[in-house]
């Protein structure tokens, strides 16, 4: 592995490409800031929405693995969408989610104006996010907020938020198609405004209400049919299949997938994963995975980059990060108990 690049000797690569003219490009509304090619290639575009309101798509590959520590300024509310690569980042003291994995697929809403913020970025990995960056006076200039997040509320009634950073888990099939039309945009001009406008704001709504609906208690439902019961307990026996059985070519089902494999709507999958089994969907995965990742760590030799392989995990700071959150311990600290 290539030597890491500190934060002294990034901050210097960038200054010097800064001053030479080398970084940024603006048309209109829109600007790209490429990376300066001593730290790698690809380039970061922005597009101003509207006033408090951008789009950021991220676009990079670094050269030598990235080691930053820097305080992180950006008093915006800003929901990101990752879409390729994955990092770890350590936010000292977050009240939760302090430190973390950002992996391909998953997306965030955060809230962090002034914290201290520790990266780590792999070499020669293809990284690309989407983020939407927005003021709360942006959010003011809309009224009859209901449904809506309490820290989100918070923020757009004036009231003082601690800096937050919420994981959304995995991107959602109504996701999908929005961040790939934004990303093959096919307008110029005010049309190109328009159109990419819509579509952020379609994405902000999304984000809101799942977050929202995350937080609301489980309904009180009627009594299950025994026939519904049944397809619920088959869907909780896809997952444990999906994690139980480590070839390349088994992975976990997507929401709609295990909807349509046992024969109820998405809707109604969701509320009985949380009326029945006491979570989400995608929380059950998640902490079956750690209870698998339990018993392969204490029961087996399986290496630990093995072991995150075969409980679903793409990468080894992935599940050691998911690990730590979950047990309070890394992996290798664990085995050895």
């Amino acid at each position: 592995m290539s030597k890491p690049i500190a934060q002294t000797e990034f901050d210097q690569i960038w200054q010097a490409a800064l001053s030479q003219n080398e970084i940024w490009t603006w048309q209109g509304n829109r600007g790209w800031r490429n990376l300066p090619s001593k730290l790698g290639q690809g380039q970061r575009q922005i597009t101003t929405l509207r006033d408090g309101f951008q789009l950021w798509v991220d676009d990079v590959i670094y050269d030598r693995p990235i080691h930053l520590d820097y305080l992180y300024q950006i008093p915006q509310l800003t929901l990101t969408f990752y879409l390729s690569g994955n990092f770890r980042i350590i936010n000292p003291g977050l009240r939760h989610e302090e430190d973390r994995s950002e992996v391909s697929g998953e997306s965030c809403i955060c809230y962090l104006p002034e914290i201290r913020s520790i990266e780590y970025y792999a070499e020669k990995q293809s990284l690309q996010r989407m983020t939407l960056s927005i003021d709360v006076e942006f959010l003011r200039t809309y009224s009859g907020w209901q449904q809506i997040p309490d820290r989100i509320r918070q923020l757009i009634d004036g009231r003082s938020v601690e800096p937050f950073h919420q994981t959304l888990g995995i991107q959602s099939a109504q996701h999908q198609p929005i961040l790939q039309q934004i990303l093959a945009c096919p307008y110029r001009g005010a049309m190109r405004q328009l159109y990419l406008e819509s579509k952020s704001l379609e994405l902000l709504t999304l984000q809101f209400w799942r977050w929202a609906q995350d937080e609301q208690p489980p309904a009180k439902l009627p009594q299950w049919k025994p026939q519904d019961l049944e397809k619920l307990y088959h869907a909780q026996e896809i997952l444990r299949r999906s994690l139980d059985r480590p070839q390349v070519d088994q992975r976990p089902p997507s929401l709609l997938e295990l909807a349509r494999q046992v024969g109820l709507n998405d809707c109604k999958l969701k509320q009985g994963f949380r009326q029945v089994f006491g979570t989400t969907v995608f929380g059950y995965l998640r902490t079956y995975q750690m209870k698998q990742a339990q018993r392969l760590l204490i029961e087996t030799d399986t290496s630990i980059t093995e072991i995150a392989y075969a409980v679903g995990y793409g990468s080894l700071p992935a599940f050691s990060n998911a690990f730590y959150r979950q047990f309070g311990v890394s992996p290798r600290a664990y085995r050895q108990q």
